[in-house]
């Protein structure tokens, strides 16, 4: 199917820019064909433009002179020849003619007027079908120029899409990083604060047992010297009111009078600590001992077995010789405890013994002192 076009009176706008189109192609293209090659640029040189002020200061010296005189002069190898100065007016009648032309030499009486060149003929008009074709090639070429104009644009649009894609990623992970790590500062927040709840937790623990101990002990004391106050019998008491009852008699009596007093017989017996009195001054003992004991290190866990202490006193509390121990435990942790207890009876001595217990020294000089460690 053939497709035909006519020419509307009305509307021949599109005929008409066809035809310029068209003129205007036909004249490039002919213009090009036609066209001469250019003639070569020569290369410049390079001039420096001075005046005559600085020329003549510039002949005043050369470059090879030794010394730089202080008034420079232009240099002379001799004398130049004496010319008389006249006046203006005669200096012009002895002037040089100027040369004149010779006669074979003939020059125009007046420059003739130099033709102008005709302009180039215009171009022949080209057929309708070279137009089309030339106007079909002028349409392909716009739509390869748009087409890559929209692929130039699709390309961008790719490119800031992957741009905007990167910078959404990069900003999520930065989020998660930093809410990684507000959990992570979080939780450890959370961990030393129950660390810290469970150590004040565990010292309020410690400081109740602690005081629970120390009044288990305060009521184990008094429980004990409870003990020792019930087993005060009443022969005690008898003999403490018989010795108040001598100290107030003015003199002791006999079937003879002996002023110097006896320390006693090596074959008679001596007065002997009632169960009491015993039990009283262990007590007090042992008191003295664990002020001056600590407890190593091994002992502070587990059951440990008391050893049991040879103790010899002087009659003021003084040890009359080295502790020794009588019988411990096999363990390593018995030993250590009963070594503890050696060096505590040691730091302790001279121990403090009551006034009352000086009678029955013969009874307490030597002690066996089974030794509880706390």
């Amino acid at each position: 199917m053939a497709l035909k076009l006519k020419f509307n009176s009305s509307e021949p706008g599109l005929w008409v820019s066809g035809a310029t189109h068209a003129a205007l192609l036909a004249a490039a293209l002919f213009g090009i064909s036609i066209a001469r090659e250019l003639p070569e640029a020569q290369e410049g040189i390079p001039v420096e433009v001075i005046t005559d002020n600085q020329f003549s200061q510039v002949t005043k010296g050369e470059k090879t002179a030794k010394t730089v005189l202080p008034q420079p002069k232009p240099r002379a190898e001799r004398v130049a020849e004496k010319t008389e100065l006249r006046d203006p007016g005669e200096d012009k009648r002895d002037a040089p003619a100027p040369p004149k032309r010779p006669e074979e030499m003939k020059v125009a009486d007046k420059e003739e007027p130099v033709t102008a060149q005709p302009p180039p003929p215009p171009p022949p008009p080209k057929p309708a079908q070279a137009q089309a074709e030339e106007k079909a090639k002028a349409l392909e070429e716009e739509k390869k120029l748009a087409e890559a104009k929209a692929e130039a644009e699709a390309i961008e649009r790719a490119r800031a899409a992957e741009k905007a894609k990167a910078e959404a990623e990069a900003k999520a992970k930065a989020e998660a990083e930093a809410k990684a790590q507000a959990e992570a500062r979080k939780l450890a927040e959370a961990k030393a604060k129950a660390e810290a709840e469970a150590r004040a937790k565990a010292e309020a623990e410690a400081k109740k047992l602690a005081e629970a101990k120390a009044k288990a002990e305060a009521e184990a004391k008094a429980r004990k010297e409870a003990q020792l106050a019930k087993k005060l019998d009443m022969g005690d008491i008898r003999q403490f009111l018989e010795n108040k009852e001598r100290h107030q008699s003015t003199g002791a009596t006999g079937q003879e009078v002996q002023k110097t007093a006896s320390l006693g017989t090596a074959t008679g017996s001596a007065a002997k600590l009632s169960p009491s009195m015993r039990d009283s001054l262990m007590g007090l003992l042992r008191e003295q001992i664990e002020r001056c004991y600590n407890a190593p290190i091994s002992a502070t866990g587990g059951d440990v077995t008391p050893p049991v202490l040879d103790i010899r006193l002087n009659q003021d509390g003084s040890l009359a010789r080295d502790p020794t121990v009588l019988r411990s435990g096999g363990a390593s942790t018995d030993r250590a405890v009963a070594d503890a207890a050696l060096r505590a009876v040691r730091r302790c001595a001279p121990y403090r013994v009551p006034a009352q217990y000086a009678p029955y020294y013969s009874d307490w000089k030597i002690l066996n002192v089974e030794f509880t460690p706390t």
